[in-house]
């Protein structure tokens, strides 16, 4: 999985499962968390191919295909399609879990983070508890583990993924298109040092891009939140729902907001490299950006190393901050400024 870094967690996450599948000693329940939905779910069709699969986790008989497509009959997904699981929903879940397996296999439902009402959240503890027969395994998935609840936690083994940096470009193509633009944007501003207005717009038009997807997320909130007060709940379980709703809007908003800041500053960085490279007398091959070894040359040839060493300590300085409330705007043209003459 080139998706997961090198961490020792890691390691020791593919160690773990792997004995328990050597040994054939599979628990009833799991928790994988991390910074990925895509990822997380990857995860756990792999894991629920190696359950089931003959040849040991092959990848390519008709078992792990189909498990690894979510199109295999023994595995059931629940994803809510919203921020919410519905009682009908867990119900139906449950109820694919009690049938009987085809082949013998386990049955593996996977459950995507989402909250729970009270009802849905009994259903779902008491299924964990008291699985429907000894075949079933079901794998929890969240990108925030405090999105489940404590209960919950304590009934399934608890996995954390790492994930590499570059996760941001997998969500989808407009982030692919807002990596070119940073790079484009960069490139102009270090080969027009003197122009000080193209510097000072690069964090607008960052801005501009994250609070188009944050909107997004808005609207998704508030689709839901529609259907939450057209669901019939009481009104103090709508309260509730609407309540973690909410709670989780800001959570989002947060983690997109600081994963496009840190996106941008790694993207910054890898700038400043090429410079201080390029200054040092590195060659073309050995930079970031190849195509920007002609414009350091010619924009930067008699600039210090040291400053550009600073400049990257403010970028480290400001990625540990951005979780404490730092001000993204003013972090960016500090570090962007540097990068033209005064």
């Amino acid at each position: 999985m080139e998706f997961l870094t090198e961490s020792p967690l890691n390691q020791l996450n593919l160690k773990l499962l792997n004995k328990e599948l050597a040994e054939g000693n599979i628990s009833h329940s799991y928790l994988f968390y991390g910074e990925n939905m895509k990822y997380l779910l990857e995860i756990a069709l792999q894991f629920a191919a190696n359950i089931n699969c003959k040849n040991n986790g092959c990848m390519e008989c008709r078992i792990c295909r189909n498990t690894l497509k979510a199109k295999y009959p023994n595995l059931h997904i629940l994803d809510p399609g919203g921020n919410s699981i519905l009682v009908e929903e867990i119900r139906d879940f449950i109820k694919s879990m009690s049938m009987s397996s085809i082949d013998n296999d386990f049955k593996i439902g996977i459950i995507k983070e989402a909250d729970l009402g009270r009802e849905s959240f009994d259903l779902l503890l008491k299924t964990l508890e008291d699985p429907p027969d000894e075949k079933c395994v079901f794998i929890l998935i969240a990108e925030d583990i405090n999105s489940i609840i404590p209960t919950i936690r304590s009934r399934c083994q608890a996995y954390n993924w790492i994930f590499g940096s570059s996760t941001i470009e997998n969500y989808d193509e407009r982030f692919k298109n807002f990596k070119i633009e940073v790079e484009n944007s960069l490139a102009v501003i270090m080969s027009d040092r003197e122009n000080i207005s193209k510097a000072l717009g690069f964090s607008g038009s960052v801005r501009n891009f994250i609070e188009a997807i944050c909107k997004e997320a808005r609207d998704r909130n508030k689709k839901e939140s529609e259907k939450i007060k057209k669901s019939g709940l009481d009104k103090d379980e709508i309260e509730r729902i609407l309540r973690k709703l909410e709670e989780k809007l800001k959570r989002e908003i947060s983690k997109l907001t600081n994963l496009i800041i840190i996106y941008v500053f790694d993207i910054i960085a890898d700038c400043l490299e090429d410079i201080i490279a390029v200054t040092a007398g590195s060659s073309e091959g050995a930079l970031h950006y190849t195509g920007n070894y002609n414009i350091i040359r010619k924009s930067f040839k008699t600039e210090s190393i040291n400053e550009y060493m600073e400049l990257l300590k403010v970028i480290r300085e400001n990625r540990f901050y951005l979780n404490q409330g730092i001000y993204y705007e003013i972090a960016l043209d500090r570090v962007v400024l540097g990068l033209v003459r005064h």
